[in-house]
């Protein structure tokens, strides 16, 4: 049975309360706070309903020596007072008082308004104890998701150099269909391992990233550079269309150049030879967009719906063979919506794709 102090210097109100409260709560009837931190000492309440108006220790001071006790100061308290003051209602509230109840009190209010509270704290403490069984377990994901990384990463990396070094030393081998499984599968299990890490440090890490202000055009271009040879190697040819204005943004330059990295890498590996794709920039309702537009294979409605989801297995290969995780839009959503963003896609088999990214524009020698 749940034990519920009752503190009041009035014997009235103490038999009135406990009267109230018996076959429902243990209860304990208490004269003055001194009293009850004495008792305290040997039971701890499930709830405190505490005068305010009493001599030597009021509840105002009684409460604030609770709450700055580390085993006392979850405890919910109720006041229980004669005056109805407003200043002195903010100032209990402010020191941690759950609620008011004003004398004199009904039997029946008295018994659902402790009802309700002690229910509510159960629930919170449920939560409480739920969040960290919960950051126990991720701890514990973490720690071994890093040691299984380290570990196979090396044994990859031994694999692929062990390839690597028979080719060198054996030319017949360049050719041979098991190698190249061999080299192609380690190469897809290193890209596979490397995304799972980067979701998992997205979902517990990255929910406070560092921003910055800086001009997303000039990010966009940085990465074409990068990437340019990449498409030359697929004779594919990439166009641009920035719009004069400086898109100053608030990103995490990192963050962003993946996004922009991973959506081009995706264009290219789903255009077919001597294709084209067109990065473009502009301003629409107060977000800077940035287009992705190529006109590869396309997607159906069924691709698409699962597009952005975490284990959706939607990865394609790419239209020279190219192999994909399936996780990297995923990861894209989830750094664009830390950024305050949003992505969208259009697309129709066939004709090609567009990936649309919005983001919040600080206008800055931005005309509207």
């Amino acid at each position: 049975m749940k034990v519920v102090f009752i503190v009041d210097d009035v014997e009235t109100n103490l038999l009135l309360a406990k009267q109230a409260l018996e076959g429902s709560y243990r209860t304990l009837a208490l004269p003055s706070a001194a009293d009850m931190f004495k008792l305290i000492e040997r039971i701890k309440p499930d709830l405190i309903l505490l005068d305010v108006d009493m001599p030597e220790m009021d509840g105002f001071e009684a409460i604030q020596i609770l709450k700055k006790d580390e085993n006392l100061k979850s405890i919910p308290i109720i006041f229980l007072t004669g005056k109805k003051d407003t200043a002195s209602e903010i100032r209990g509230f402010e020191l941690g008082a759950l609620d008011f109840i004003y004398k004199p009190f009904t039997a029946p209010v008295l018994l659902k308004r402790i009802e309700s509270h002690i229910k509510l704290d159960e629930l919170m403490k449920t939560i409480i104890s739920k969040n960290e069984q919960l950051l126990r377990i991720q701890e514990a994901k973490d720690n071994i998701l890093g040691m299984i990384s380290h570990d196979l990463k090396n044994y990859l990396a031994i694999t692929i150099s062990g390839c690597e070094m028979l080719t060198m030393f054996n030319e017949d081998l360049n050719n041979n269909k098991y190698m190249n499984m061999i080299t192609d599968a380690s190469n897809k299990a290193v890209a596979l391992l490397k995304d799972i890490l980067t979701m998992n440090k997205i979902d517990i890490n990255d929910h406070n990233l560092t921003l910055s202000e800086l001009d997303i055009t000039k990010e966009i271009i940085s990465a074409l550079e990068r990437l340019n040879l990449l498409a030359k190697q697929k004779n594919v040819e990439i166009l641009t269309d920035f719009t004069d204005q400086n898109l100053f943004c608030m990103i995490n330059p990192e963050k962003f150049n993946r996004v922009i990295d991973n959506l081009i890498i995706n264009a290219i590996k789903f255009t077919n030879d001597g294709g084209r794709i067109i990065v473009k920039t502009n301003i629409v309702n107060r977000y800077a967009q940035i287009h992705i537009i190529d006109n590869g294979i396309g997607m159906d409605n069924v691709i698409i719906s699962k597009l952005f989801q975490q284990y959706s297995q939607v990865g394609r290969v790419g239209t020279a063979g190219e192999s994909s995780t399936g996780l990297g839009l995923y990861i894209v959503k989830q750094i664009i919506e830390q950024h305050n963003g949003k992505i969208d896609v259009l697309s129709s088999v066939g004709t090609g794709s567009e990936f649309i990214i919005k983001l919040p524009i600080l206008f800055k020698n931005v005309v509207l």
